[in-house]
């Protein structure tokens, strides 16, 4: 809901600037670890990941296929929605989804964690998956608001 809300608010007030500030001054990223702990990834399926291949585990396709969607979409209703009876995919789904909403919503955050991780093995899967599912659509996001802007000036 804090994602979602701190979404809905426009990008430049300063209601928004002083929650993800609060959020980045006292909020643990012990969240972003758990996130991980249920995306079932390992260095072995970053290379099925970053090829896109069909034979990935249920879990980790899940979890990318919601991270994709999440970033695209703003939201993580979808794995909400799903998230009924509940499952490891559909943990890994939900996990996916909130992960690609942090990125979008709290960029700085998430990269303040990434850069705290000690261990080569995780952050070489995060970068992947990363790379692999949201900044795809991150990257588009951007450009189209560029062109937006341009288009409107």
């Amino acid at each position: 809901m804090l994602l979602s809300h701190l979404q809905s608010l426009p990008s430049s007030s300063s209601q928004r600037e002083r929650l993800i500030q609060y959020i980045q001054d006292s909020a643990t990223p012990v969240i972003l670890d758990c996130l991980f702990q249920h995306i079932p990834a390992e260095i072995s399926t970053v290379q099925s990941l970053k090829k896109k291949d069909a034979g990935l585990s249920g879990g980790l396709s899940e979890a990318a296929s919601a991270a994709t969607r999440a970033t695209t979409t703003g939201s993580l209703l979808f794995s909400v929605e799903s998230l009924w009876p509940v499952e490891l995919e559909k943990i890994a789904s939900l996990a996916g989804a909130i992960y690609g909403l942090m990125l979008q919503v709290l960029p700085a955050y998430v990269r303040g964690w990434f850069s705290d991780l000690r261990d080569r093995n995780t952050s070489a899967v995060i970068e992947s998956f990363t790379r692999t599912c949201c900044s795809p659509p991150l990257i588009a996001n951007e450009l189209s608001q560029v062109l937006c802007s341009l288009l409107s000036a």
